[in-house]
């Protein structure tokens, strides 16, 4: 089947579109911590063995403070997620929007997403159950 070029537009934006919904989706059901481990995975999985010792070495600083050993504990107003915690962990020099841009690829990986052309089938046999799922990021805006 042939597209005209303005709709596989709407198309490729409802796609995209769908694929953000369903990244979202999973990245909203992750607790915190959850979303902070992950981001650490990538980390040291993405920097080798120097920031994987680092970050080994900042979780033992982390577990001794967390046993009274000194130093702000959660409850002190100190998030120990924090990539600003300014530990020297594996996240000293790590953004915010990198941590979140990591997670985010990481989770797109593991949902699965179908290439545009796989989706563009199913999406022509049975569209309703896609535009339900839509977050409607496609539109356009007056």
């Amino acid at each position: 089947m042939s597209i005209e070029p303005a709709d596989e537009r709407i198309l490729r934006a409802k796609y995209l579109d769908w694929c953000s919904a369903r990244v979202a989706d999973r990245f909203l059901a992750m607790t915190p911590d959850q979303i902070y481990d992950l981001a650490q995975e990538s980390l040291r999985r993405d920097s080798g063995p120097a920031v994987e010792a680092e970050g080994e070495a900042a979780g033992a600083g982390q577990a001794a403070m967390g046993a009274g050993e000194g130093g702000p504990t959660p409850s002190q107003g100190q998030d120990p997620g924090s990539p600003s915690r300014g530990d020297g962990g594996a996240y000293g020099t790590v953004s915010y929007r990198e941590l979140v841009a990591r997670v985010t690829e990481i989770l797109a990986a593991r949902v699965g997403l179908p290439t545009f052309e796989a989706w563009l089938a199913e999406y022509e046999h049975s569209p309703e159950q896609f535009e339900a799922e839509l977050l409607g990021l496609w539109k356009k805006r007056a």
